[in-house]
């Protein structure tokens, strides 16, 4: 379940270098020479806020992870991932321009363009949580991955799982994108429809998998046979 989750967003990461990347190199700290720090302290609170989110998944999902829908959510966010992937579809934009989130999309820039000015450990850290809030279609099919999990606690370890996974390529872009350059960002931006494609690949190839019960020994089962005549 972890390294899934994981996996999920070590490779939908390229989707965070396109999409949050640039707005990372924009923030001020990210030239002092403190920067490091600064960057972790920021993915922190967006890390922060996917646990909590993933908590209230996980609550909410328990009745979904009862009745044994895991492996249908999984093959469901697959297909879906898969989609994404081949078509190219801008979910992003899709979810800006809804009337029903549009308000709380400007409001939450108003409320991160403050901030931006601020300066402090508490800014940088309320900027990461805030930062974990903007629309994003591929957390919001991380989330549904907690839906299934079964409880808060499991539904937060699954979100740090997928917060942590998307840590290293963005962390790594903000601090060399300077050296990167634009060439090197359009690569990774080309990357990132075909990394999405294998994370629902690989999720429908979970979803697929026929697991036998821990008490099962196939070896007695072969062995203790009925027999028809």
């Amino acid at each position: 379940m972890l390294f899934t989750a994981f996996i999920f967003g070590l490779l939908g990461s390229l989707h965070c270098v396109g999409m949050c990347g640039p707005l990372a190199l924009a923030l001020p700290f990210g030239q002092q020479p403190g920067r490091v720090g600064a960057l972790l302290l920021y993915n922190f609170g967006r890390i922060t806020t996917y646990t909590a989110m993933g908590g209230l998944m996980g609550f909410l999902g328990q009745g979904v992870f009862l009745v044994g829908l895991q492996s249908w959510v999984s093959l469901l966010l697959g297909g879906l991932l898969l989609a994404i992937g081949l078509f190219s579809v801008q979910v992003e934009f899709n979810i800006w321009n809804a009337p029903l989130l549009a308000g709380g999309y400007v409001r939450l820039k108003s409320a991160f363009a403050r901030l931006v000015k601020q300066t402090g450990f508490s800014a940088i850290f309320s900027l990461g949580m805030l930062n974990g809030l903007l629309p994003c279609g591929l957390v919001y099919l991380a989330l549904a991955g907690a839906l299934t999990v079964g409880n808060w606690w499991a539904g937060m370890l699954y979100m740090t799982a997928f917060g942590l996974g998307t840590l290293p390529l963005l962390l790594t872009f903000t601090l060399l994108g300077q050296r990167i350059g634009k060439i090197g960002q359009g690569y990774l931006r080309r990357a990132y429809p075909i990394a999405l494609a294998g994370v629902g690949i690989f999720l429908i190839w979970r979803a697929l998998q026929f697991q036998l019960p821990a008490n099962f020994s196939l070896w007695e089962a072969l062995n203790n046979a009925p027999m028809c005549h």
